[in-house]
């Protein structure tokens, strides 16, 4: 059986969502932050990276998002939630599988620490040109339809809704407004309430609250 280790506030909700939508079994344990924010040694006692999400499956673990979710796709999904391989709509859910975490990403944390910093921080107009480069792809990728990949809702998707969380409790959500409404759909399945449900709420609101300008 897998085990997911959840660190609080913390992306691992994709998994436990993942986890949930497949209906696998799996045994969950819950990691608290510290104080400063930071991931606990008992994580790290799992894996040297204490990354969040972890997993253990086969006697390893496993940290980065996107490889565990493949990984758990390829093992336990039995092709749901991935188009069908050698497709058109294969390719372009592993384009938004990895950009999401790569290209969309990076530019989004650098607003956290620009909101840790002064408010006149000489990078801030770089930064957000860069964000807004990398958000606009995705931006128009959802104009008009329901999913990142439109034939199908994936993990792709599952992916998608973290990085819009960030943006959220960035206060920066509204300046996307496809990408806001994707949020609110993804929030109304079943699968995401479960998740929430065993490893408690998202909650980046409050993490960020205090950094957002």
């Amino acid at each position: 059986m897998v085990t997911v280790h959840h660190l609080s506030n913390s992306h691992s909700h994709v998994v436990l969502w993942l986890m949930e939508e497949l209906g696998l079994s799996y045994e969950l344990v819950q990691h608290r932050r510290e104080a400063n924010g930071r991931s606990p040694d008992s994580l790290r006692a799992i894996h040297p990276a204490a990354k969040s999400p972890t997993i253990e499956d086969n006697g390893i673990a496993m940290v980065e998002s996107t490889g565990v979710l493949l990984y758990l796709l390829e093992t336990y999904g039995e092709g749901r939630l991935r188009p069908a391989p050698g497709t058109a709509d294969a390719m372009r859910f592993f384009q938004w599988l990895t950009y999401i975490e790569g290209s969309a990403k990076g530019p989004t944390l650098q607003f956290i620490r620009l909101a840790m910093g002064p408010a006149d921080d000489a990078t801030r107009t770089m930064v957000e040109q860069m964000a807004a480069a990398a958000l606009g792809q995705i931006e128009t990728a959802l104009e008009g339809v329901e999913t990142i990949v439109h034939s199908q809702f994936t993990a792709a998707d599952i992916q998608l809704a973290f990085l819009e969380e960030l943006l959220e409790g960035l206060g920066q959500i509204g300046n996307w407004p496809n990408m806001q409404a994707h949020l609110e759909r993804m929030r109304r399945r079943d699968a995401y309430k479960r998740a929430e449900a065993k490893g408690g709420a998202v909650g980046l609101k409050q993490l960020f609250s205090g950094l957002a300008r």
